[in-house]
């Protein structure tokens, strides 16, 4: 799926265990990307489980429309 481990590194989220979720600790949401669907799903972060079972709140289809959340939601 696209470039997103670069993007979202640059962006100062990490995926600590490689499962393709991935944590920042300034933020209280969890990204976890499926290169199966093509699928990259905003997720709210419920602790130890790094927003697997968290609240689905937004779901992207491509890298560029995950950017365009960070550009106009975080500022970044």
């Amino acid at each position: 799926m696209e470039h997103y481990e670069a993007f979202l590194q640059s962006k100062n989220w990490l995926d600590n265990d490689l499962d393709a979720r991935y944590i920042n600790v300034n933020h209280p949401y969890a990204i976890l990307i499926s290169g199966d669907e093509g699928q990259i799903t905003l997720r709210g972060n419920t602790g130890s489980d790094n927003g697997q079972n968290g609240e689905e709140i937004f779901s992207f289809s491509s890298l560029k429309d995950l950017q365009e959340w960070f550009e106009n939601n975080i500022g970044e």
